[in-house]
């Protein structure tokens, strides 16, 4: 039996949800929200306690959490879709199984994306099909550039080249020298992409933002300063589907 409860602790607002088979408590940060998970005799007051003792990680994983970005709000809003800021045709069709297709060879380029017909939620397997289709240009395009870079500056490749989607930050690096780049990128011109790898790439040697690392940034982009206007100016309003 679990009873489930809206609470407010002060600090946030969280679900409890009681169980008589659960002995301890537990937490769960999701999608934004906080769950709480404790026996049905536990008091309200030393879950409150609890709590507070452990609002510094719960904040940081909302903050985490808050720094992504559902990319599917773009999604499907149109027929096209904005890939390295040029436009795509999309059309839509059935099949055997869920699959997408690039077809480059006229003047309009078209993705086709075709859906089983045991497919239910059709609206969400489309932006899912987008997405996979997005994520490989920018992957395949960005690990190229990486490469070529790489020689230029005389850097050892990094440890591992991932795609995410973020709301405020294009691209990251750890000292584990592993890569993060945002995946909304892909609809941005060539060019903004190269200035984000250079950008990531000078963090392998800085990991910092020290004049050391800006110098290292313009000795492989010169034009870094209109590349970060750029973005200032342009990045809010990048997405992949055209009004």
């Amino acid at each position: 039996m679990t009873v489930e409860q809206l609470q407010e602790s002060g600090l946030f607002e969280y679900k409890l949800k009681r169980s008589r088979r659960r002995k301890t408590v537990a937490i769960k940060v999701q999608q934004q929200s906080v769950t709480v998970y404790a026996p049905v005799g536990a008091a309200i007051e030393e879950l409150e306690g609890w709590l507070v003792s452990k609002s510094g990680w719960i904040n940081e994983q909302l903050y985490k959490q808050s720094q992504l970005l559902d990319t599917r709000q773009y999604l499907l809003k149109d027929n096209r879709v904005l890939v390295f800021d040029q436009p795509i045709t999309l059309v839509y069709g059935t099949g055997t199984r869920c699959e997408w297709r690039l077809d480059n060879n006229q003047v309009q380029p078209t993705l086709q994306l075709n859906l089983s017909r045991r497919v239910k939620h059709q609206h969400a397997m489309y932006q899912s099909l987008i997405e996979a289709f997005l994520h490989e240009q920018l992957e395949s395009y960005i690990e190229m550039r990486v490469q070529q870079y790489c020689i230029k500056m005389a850097e050892a490749l990094p440890s591992s080249i991932r795609i995410h989607t973020y709301k405020r930050r294009w691209g990251s690096c750890n000292r584990r020298r592993a890569l993060t780049f945002n995946l909304l990128l892909a609809s941005a011109p060539h060019t903004i992409i190269d200035y984000v790898i250079v950008h990531e790439l000078a963090h392998l040697k800085y990991l910092n933002h020290s004049a050391a690392f800006w110098q290292r940034v313009g000795e492989f982009y010169p034009e870094y300063k209109q590349a970060t206007t750029w973005l200032k100016e342009h990045g809010a309003g990048l997405q992949w589907v055209i009004e």
